[in-house]
């Protein structure tokens, strides 16, 4: 029998709507549903792909345990398998004390529902001190830049791009990524807009990626985007292109900032970021008349060496010309669920409160820095690492401390158990893999997502089909092992987990519809006649409901967290990192910048194993401009080392003048051999080898792995 059911994508930020088709229990297609109330008919060819991901042959359907080296396993029963893990982690725990126990999550769990609550529950009932994830490959540092600025890692920017006349695009390639940090599908019409509007879209990136084509383009040497940021906030003080009584009304320290960026004049600032001084001037001016302006940067920016600066400098230009909370400019999150709030009860409203026992790097919004696991693995001393538990990471061939050295360390440990669809070059390590369900086997609503929409909505899914083989989800895995422990339940909160241990289990489907029915737009259990419930939402409008048009303007003091309500524009750590990006000199036995590249069919590490995204014909190459090519007598389909101050590696050239002289791009989450076959004849290497893991090569403030600016010379093999 052929059926038809609504549901959503959850790779990233979009959360594109859906239309599955399943004959006979099996799904046999997704496309994308033209009545969804976000998406509107839009998806990428990623969500379609996730059809092969739900039946690859090389995807994870039983229990396995290592009986040899890394990467040998055979299937064992879940009884089997959690009693086993029970026993070793408690013996652990007992020999070690309970920081022995670390956890890791990458980024496919934030966008399951069930699994943000198992995780933080997970951590909050087993007292979980040292927990590390991708946030140091992502963006830590955007979040730190709120800190510092707001008060709070959880006060992010939001483009309001509906309604803006110029958009700054930094260090980000939304036509591609389908942009991040923010949740709009349309993210292409957005900016589209704004052009027929009469304003401008500006790209400023080392390559003329997708998005510039379409757009102006600015080019810019890789790494160099402070100086570029400052340039354009000096022009905007100098020539008093500010606005005053926002200033005076929400901020405080612009003395202090005024003083700080006046050595930074557009003529040195060109200099070093190869951008025209007229047109650092220009872009300033045009930025201080538009009626509304804003600054759009993601990981470009984030992963630098000046990643924190970057976001804050970001930050500035629109909080300095009163394009903060005004339409067109940069508005701050709303939506029916306060998601800050949420992320509060957590534990992930943190910078700082805890860190890395040997390289003292920081947690941001509750993470540790993927480059400081390998050193508390092996380094000895209270609260060693002796027992992990990661969740959808591969941090081998993400983290920039990844590679050969985070293998060696992952081979010390006592118990180390991955939850996730594929045996991967990090968990082909583990002692156990236990396989989890796919996004159209489980049940979900996109928490993450309601406080990033520029057009607020709310949907929710079924499962669409059965759970494939015997995978089962992060709740059901987590909450048993915490059970197992002791804890009662892998809950937040101990009332919870003493109900549990009476017998009353909280599902996650419980507390999703908790969660609506008290929202903003909820029905408050029968109280607001027409509120949303999940049942609601569910069986009536599969299409999910459209709460607002638009976002709303909110007064600046409702998300401040800082002491005295206002944005402080001139933290102390600025003027440090203004300090150090002065005193920064160029290596010249590395005279190339190289840059990370993302990808239509790529999403992140873990999407290379079905044909649809990675046919043969697929490789990996180095992008170079024609001129770097003729200095280094290379052409096109060579192979070329790439040596860093950390490795080297070899990859096949593309020559194209879409790059500006002195960057390279070389796509990122290559470079498989882990349990996936298509993966690993694709072939190529990780980009991420090129970065250092030591500490002292990392950014300053966020512990960020520097992924993008990494200084580099070129070989002809």
């Amino acid at each position: 029998m052929l059926t038809e059911q609504r549901t959503y994508c959850r790779i990233c930020e979009p959360l594109c709507g859906l239309i599955a088709t399943v004959e006979d229990g099996r799904l046999v297609k997704v496309r994308p549903n033209p009545d969804h109330v976000h998406s509107e008919g839009f998806c990428c060819t990623k969500a379609q792909a996730m059809v092969e991901v739900t039946y690859d042959p090389d995807r994870l359907t039983t229990p396995m345990r290592r009986v040899g080296g890394p990467g040998e396993f055979e299937p064992v029963s879940w009884e089997e398998a959690l009693a086993d893990i029970t026993a070793r982690l408690a013996a652990i725990r007992t020999a070690h004390g309970k920081h022995a126990l670390a956890t890791f999550f990458g980024n496919p769990p934030a966008f399951s529902f069930g699994a943000m609550l198992a995780i933080s529950g997970f951590q909050r009932a087993l007292g979980v001190q040292w927990t590390y994830g991708v946030n140091a490959e992502d963006g830590a540092s955007r979040t730190v830049a709120s800190h510092l600025l707001y008060g709070t890692p959880l006060s992010l920017p939001i483009p309001d791009l509906w309604r803006s006349h110029l958009a700054i695009v930094i260090g980000a390639n939304p036509l591609v990524s389908h942009g991040s940090m923010v949740s709009e599908p349309r993210f292409r019409e957005a900016l589209d807009s704004i052009v027929e509007r009469g304003g401008r879209v500006v790209v400023v990136d080392p390559r003329r990626t997708q998005t510039a084509r379409r757009y102006e383009h600015v080019g810019i040497r890789a790494g160099t985007d402070p100086w570029f940021l400052l340039a354009l906030l000096h022009v905007l003080v100098r020539e008093n292109l500010v606005d005053h009584d926002f200033l005076a009304t929400h901020s405080v320290g612009f003395e202090v900032l005024a003083e700080l960026v006046a050595p930074f004049d557009p003529a040195r600032c060109s200099a070093e970021c190869g951008v025209p001084v007229d047109d650092l001037v220009a872009l300033a001016h045009a930025f201080a008349a538009a009626p509304g302006a804003l600054v759009y940067g993601r990981t470009g920016t984030c992963t630098q060496k000046f990643g924190t600066l970057n976001n804050v400098l970001q930050d500035l230009i629109p909080i300095v010309t009163g394009n903060v909370e005004r339409a067109g400019g940069v508005l701050h999150g709303w939506g029916i669920v306060d998601f800050s709030r949420f992320a509060e009860l957590g534990g992930l409203a943190s910078y700082g409160k805890v860190r890395s026992r040997t390289t003292g790097q920081p947690d941001v919004v509750g993470m540790l820095p993927s480059t400081s696991l390998v050193t508390d693995i092996t380094v000895p001393g209270d609260g060693q690492v002796r027992a992990l538990v990661g969740v959808g990471c591969n941090p081998v061939l993400t983290s920039g401390g990844g590679g050969p050295a985070m293998e060696e360390a992952l081979e010390q440990l006592e118990l180390h158990v991955a939850l996730d669809l594929y045996m991967n070059e990090t968990n082909k390590h583990a002692h156990y893999l236990l396989p989890v369900q796919g996004m159209f086997e489980r049940e979900d609503i996109p928490l993450i997502g309601l406080g990033l929409m520029l057009r607020p909505a709310v949907w929710a899914t079924d499962a669409v089909i059965d759970p494939v083989g015997e995978a089962r989800s992060e709740w059901w895995i987590l909450d048993d092992l915490a059970r197992r422990q002791g804890a009662g339940g892998a809950y937040q909160v101990a009332p919870m987990r003493w109900l549990a241990k009476l017998g009353l289990r909280v599902t996650p489907r419980r507390m999703a519809d908790i969660l609506l029915r008290t929202s903003r737009a909820g029905d408050w259990f029968g109280l607001r006649r027409g509120g949303i419930s999940l049942r609601k939402l569910l069986d009536d409008e599969p299409e999910g409901r459209l709460v607002r048009e638009d976002l709303p303007i909110q007064s600046v003091r409702r998300w401040l967290k800082t002491k005295d309500r206002r944005i402080h524009v001139a933290p102390s750590e600025l003027r440090s990192e203004l300090g150090r990006l002065a005193a920064d000199v160029e290596d010249p036995r590395f005279p190339l910048r190289v840059i990370g590249m993302r990808e239509v069919r790529s999403q992140n590490s873990w999407m290379h194993n079905v044909e649809r995204l990675m046919p043969d014909s697929r490789e990996h190459a180095v992008l170079l401009h024609p001129e770097d090519a003729a200095a280094a007598g290379l052409v096109e389909g060579d192979d070329a080392e790439i040596t860093s101050a950390s490795s080297t590696i070899a990859v096949h050239v593309t020559i194209t003048d879409e790059m500006t002289p002195g960057t390279i791009a070389i796509p990122h989450g290559w470079g498989h051999a882990g349990g996936w076959q298509r993966a690993n004849r694709a072939g190529g290497r990780s980009s991420n080898l090129l970065a250092s893991g030591a500490n002292e090569d990392l950014e300053a403030l966020a512990g960020m792995s520097v992924l993008n600016g990494i200084p580099v010379r070129l070989t002809k093999v």
